[in-house]
């Protein structure tokens, strides 16, 4: 954290941006992700904040299209880690992801039936669109079931060439493409013109956005790193965070600190 930033934020609050994360920092942990939603009183926080901030992005492993149910026009929304972008309410991706949509859908339904046919109950396989999600968050037996969803990972990924990202009982298999939270956090502030920005999360793939700011910070912009802890949050976000709020509670009040 930069010394000095309450007064950056509060003086100049037109030339700082901030970046949240979705599951687990906007949103309870659910064992169905399709049940996740923002905590009431997080997305008018957020389109208070983004008429007062220089820029307001959520930036998350959901799709865009999730997003845009959710948080609607008011803010920034950046979905799988950056891979597509709202704006205006038209949701777009690069063309090298697009070419991937294909195969995606076929390893999508092979993911389904290989599953099922592992007799495993609480196995949820997630289409992401450009991604495929694994989960066994609802398994009686966790870590049989994170044995057996590994395995069936390693085996797709070989198989398609695709790359594994880990979660919270969970693995993706995406597209072997480099992107992440970071590259939104850097590219967005350099373009915005900001002078200084705060990115919110609580997982392994936040990490990276933790990087950028630390990359920002090196260049003389005001960073805050805020980490959402939780029993499963890991080590090293909570190690490098520069505000630990407690769940999405916390946030929402941290948010309301920072509107003032």
């Amino acid at each position: 954290m930069t010394p000095g930033h309450h007064g950056v934020w509060s003086d100049l609050p037109q030339k700082n941006g901030l970046f949240l994360d979705f599951d687990g920092t906007l949103s309870e942990i659910v064992d169905d992700p399709s049940a996740a939603r923002p905590l009431a009183g997080i997305p008018p926080e957020l389109a208070r904040l983004s008429g007062r901030l220089g820029l307001v992005a959520v930036v998350s492993g959901r799709t865009a299209r999730e997003l845009l149910v959710w948080f609607g026009r008011d803010v920034e929304l950046w979905g799988l880690y950056g891979a597509e972008r709202s704006i205006d309410g038209v949701i777009s991706v690069s063309d090298e992801l697009a070419s991937y949509e294909p195969l995606i859908k076929n390893v999508l339904q092979q993911a389904e039936g290989r599953a099922q046919s592992l007799g495993i109950e609480g196995l949820l396989v997630e289409d992401k669109g450009y991604m495929v999600g694994l989960h066994w968050r609802k398994a009686a037996d966790r870590a049989r079931a994170a044995e057996a969803m590994s395995s069936l990972a390693d085996e797709l990924a070989a198989e398609h060439d695709l790359v594994q990202a880990p979660g919270k009982c969970a693995l993706e298999l995406r597209p072997p493409m480099e992107w992440s939270k970071g590259d939104v956090v850097s590219a967005r502030t350099a373009s915005a013109g900001l002078e200084g920005a705060a990115f919110v999360g609580d997982d392994r793939g936040d990490l990276p956005a933790f990087d950028a700011l630390d990359r920002l910070e090196g260049e003389g912009l005001s960073t805050i790193k805020v980490g959402v802890r939780s029993p499963e949050s890991p080590p090293e976000l909570l190690r490098r965070a520069d505000v630990i709020v407690d769940g999405p509670g916390g946030v929402l009040r941290w948010l309301r600190e920072l509107a003032g």
